[in-house]
């Protein structure tokens, strides 16, 4: 792309449409019109600074030079009037502007080397206002002198002034082509005043001028091309160097950076060796440790699932002997069996979704006091029952505010509260105590759940959170519990933003676990208060309820179903979403709730149950999720207090029944 133009518009306009032959108009515009700025500002800019620095010593010299010339033209004019009778009588006047030029000049040298003069601006000022003095002061002698003196001696001095001006000067073209014209036109407009020079002389001096004006422009014109071409060619010569600079930088890091590496190559390779040997290892590790929990899992499942079918069996046969209280003591045991099956399978359940990452928390603010109170009163039973006491004073209720989730944060404080029961010390008998307190702290609160019991030893501390793990339990009793607690409270913990869990303990002195939480805003979304899910609850509070049971696996159905017709409950029951649309077609009853699976056939989920009841009914109707799976989520669909996991207990059943039913537009 060119760098500037050639040409004004209306010069283009009036060669475009002149009769001249296209080479002809290219030739002259290429001879006569003067470059045009380069486009860009800031580029024109950067040339005229150029411009001028370039040629201020120059313009220097060819300033002092001119003056010269001038002052020895001084000396020929004394030498004509010594000679000369007919030009002794002008010469007082004449010589006086021949010295007014040389004052002028003289000014001219003294301004270009105290000002800036390599500026080109404060250069073009001084040295056209020169030369405009110094053709004012040739004019006034040339019209002055006496015939013919004023033409063979002064008129001819204008052609050496425009060869200084075009040649010697280095002045831009624009600017002297508009002096020169200015001059010529001053000439020709003082000549038809006074008539001084003779017509014919005058007549061929002008055509000289003229063309002594028309040459030194061409030339000037192609001296500022030519400078102009040659500053695009320094410009791109200079980007060129810049550029090979830059990638001359870049092959020296390059290869600065190849001579590294080859020097680094060999710890790089023994580094990676190291690596995926540790990896492999840690692979290992995580393999051993994921088949450890598996076959811990599978002998604690198979311990009550054994159990649960030797209490039937003996049930069986005691119904068979016609001995009622015998088989109602043993399906009693057998229920014990089937809760303690379903709580380590929820547990085990629960331990892998959290480390899983199938958990995503829901943070609100939540009240730790009321949380740990609802917890305390629930736990003071079974506390009273192993021979503890529970306290939580009443000082720690006012409220502490914190930034977790409402769900997971009960779980770990009943964990922490249950695991210090359990691990009370035997041989301090009245005087066995769990401590619950809340510290308030500027930007977090913690948790503190004390026990006098028999505490733990340092080297045992990281084995306790490691799922199945149970420090005093080697013969595996379940009363004791599942061994996973812990190991639930440190993945929550883990998962939660912004919390920490810490132990102290001494062994026979007790043990002391803190959970750090962030404050929270009082202010903020905050969580709403949640019936406990192992309250008891009555069946008969369920009697006259109409659900609809959405189930495709028939043996869970069947069960259900003998449930809902021992608590009362009203119902139908369906296999699928399309017998689902079938069955609302027909009931003439809104339902009170409505229980799926989640996965159900025909590719369909529990999602379609809930769109289909808003096509067919006009109000919300609550809808329980009940699965096997784990990592289901039913957000934007239902809430997580609408979601269950099998197996659970007919408790939990009832209470979340009876919560949505209660609430359902909540629900």
């Amino acid at each position: 792309m060119n760098m500037f133009r050639f040409q004004s518009e209306t010069e283009s306009k009036f060669l475009k449409h002149s009769p001249v032959p296209a080479a002809v108009r290219a030739w002259l515009v290429d001879l006569l019109c003067w470059p045009a700025r380069f486009e860009d500002p800031q580029r024109e800019q950067a040339f005229t600074e150029d411009y001028g620095q370039r040629f201020a010593d120059f313009r220097r010299a060819a300033l002092v030079l001119g003056t010269l010339i001038w002052v020895c033209f001084g000396y020929w004019e004394i030498s004509l009037a010594r000679s000369s009778p007919v030009f002794r009588p002008y010469f007082p006047e004449v010589f006086a502007f021949r010295c007014a030029g040389a004052l002028g000049a003289t000014v001219g040298i003294v301004l270009a080397f105290r000002l800036a003069f390599y500026r080109d601006r404060v250069a073009h000022w001084i040295l056209l206002s020169g030369l405009a003095f110094m053709c004012l002061c040739l004019m006034i002698q040339t019209f002055l002198a006496p015939r013919p003196f004023n033409f063979t001696h002064f008129f001819v001095g204008f052609y050496l002034i425009l060869f200084y001006q075009f040649g010697f000067l280095r002045l831009r073209a624009k600017a002297t082509l508009i002096l020169a014209v200015c001059v010529i036109a001053a000439i020709v407009v003082a000549q038809l005043l006074t008539q001084a020079v003779e017509a014919e002389n005058f007549a061929a001096g002008m055509f000289y001028l003229l063309n002594v004006a028309v040459l030194g422009h061409s030339v000037n014109v192609n001296a500022e091309r030519h400078v102009r071409d040659r500053y695009v060619a320094v410009q791109a010569l200079a980007d060129s160097n810049d550029t090979l600079q830059v990638v001359n930088s870049a092959l020296a890091q390059k290869h600065h950076d190849l001579e590294r590496a080859r020097r680094d190559q060999q710890t790089k390779s023994e580094a990676l060796i190291a690596l995926r040997e540790q990896q492999r290892e840690a692979a290992e590790q995580a393999s051993r440790a994921k088949s450890r929990f598996l076959a811990a899992a599978a002998h604690d499942l198979r311990q009550p699932m054994h159990a649960l079918n030797l209490f039937l069996a003996a049930a069986d046969e005691a119904l068979l002997a016609r001995d009622v209280e015998a088989s109602s003591r043993l399906i009693g045991e057998a229920r014990k069996a089937s809760v303690l099956t379903a709580r380590l399978f929820n547990a085990v359940l629960d331990l892998s979704k959290l480390e899983s990452g199938h958990v995503n928390p829901n943070y609100t603010s939540v009240d730790l006091s009321r949380v740990t109170a609802e917890t305390v009163e629930q736990l003071a039973p079974f506390a009273a029952s192993c021979g503890v006491t529970l306290r939580y004073g009443k000082a720690q209720q006012k409220p502490a505010w914190v930034r977790t989730d409402a769900d997971w944060i009960p779980r770990v404080l009943s964990n922490l509260i249950s695991n210090g029961i359990k691990y009370a010390d035997p041989s301090k008998t009245g005087r066995r105590a769990v401590l619950v307190g809340v510290v308030r702290m500027p930007n977090y609160v913690r948790l503190d759940v004390l026990d006098n019991g028999i505490g733990i030893a340092s080297e045992h501390w990281d084995a306790i959170f490691q799922p199945f793990v149970q420090i005093g339990n080697p013969e595996r009793d379940r009363e004791k519990g599942l061994g996973l607690g812990l190991s639930i409270v440190n993945a929550v913990v883990s998962l939660l933003e912004g919390h920490r869990l810490e132990l102290k303990s001494i062994v026979g002195r007790g043990s002391r676990f803190s959970v750090r939480m962030p404050v929270a805003d009082p202010f903020a979304l905050q969580d709403a208060a949640i019936a406990p899910a192992d309250s008891a609850s009555s069946p008969a509070s369920l009697r006259g309820l109409y659900v609809l049971l959405v189930e495709d696996d028939s043996l869970v159905r069947a069960s259900m179903e003998a449930l809902f017709a021992r608590w009362g409950v009203l119902f139908d029951s369906v296999r699928s979403v399309a017998e689902l649309g079938d069955l609302l077609a027909e009931i003439e009853r809104v339902p009170d709730l409505v229980i799926s699976d989640y996965r159900l056939p025909e590719r369909s989920t529990a999602s379609d149950v809930v769109r289909l009841l808003g096509e067919h009914f006009s109000r919300p109707v609550p809808c329980l999720v009940v699965t096997g799976e784990a990592g289901v989520s039913t957000q934007g669909v239902l809430p997580a207090r609408c979601v269950l996991s099998k197996p659970l207990s007919p408790d939990l059943l009832i209470a979340r029944m009876l919560e949505l039913t209660e609430a359902p537009a909540q629900a």
